[in-house]
């Protein structure tokens, strides 16, 4: 896994990530949206891994750092797991598991108390094989 620095193939992952929900989009990003890519990818809370050469995959973790706190259970850092995509003619390959294991050893070597996710119904069974469980002390507010 390597750490993303071009927006270019991340932008691709993402559009067609997309594509794969909106088929009317164009066959490819166009310079805009790489653009975009790039700024959301230029804060530091978040990074980006890519598998391949010509990756057919991607993942992102983004750090939560808490107020300090004189409780060492109410302070610390946390890390969310999202943009977890692997080109369909990859899956089943290891390609996920890969992905999924290389945040949560960042994770660890970061000192994050936690990695939170929000799974599909099909990505489910791979956290699981991953070692995420279904405890949740999460809330959702939605409009």
């Amino acid at each position: 896994m390597n750490v993303a620095a071009d927006p270019g193939p991340v932008a691709g992952l993402r559009w067609e990530w997309a594509r794969g929900a909106d088929p009317t989009l164009p066959a490819e990003p166009d310079n805009e949206f790489v653009a975009a890519v790039r700024d959301w990818m230029a804060d530091p809370t978040r990074t980006v891994w890519t598998a391949g050469e010509d990756p057919v995959g991607m993942v992102c973790l983004t750090e939560y750092t808490r107020m300090p706190s004189p409780s060492d259970a109410a302070g610390g850092r946390w890390g969310y797991l999202g943009h977890l995509y692997v080109r369909p003619e990859a899956r089943g390959g290891g390609v996920g598991d890969a992905l999924v294991r290389t945040v949560v050893a960042e994770a660890i070597d970061r000192g994050h108390a936690k990695v939170v996710l929000s799974p599909s119904l099909r990505s489910i069974p791979l956290y699981r094989r991953c070692g995420f469980t279904d405890d949740n002390d999460l809330m959702v507010w939605r409009p």
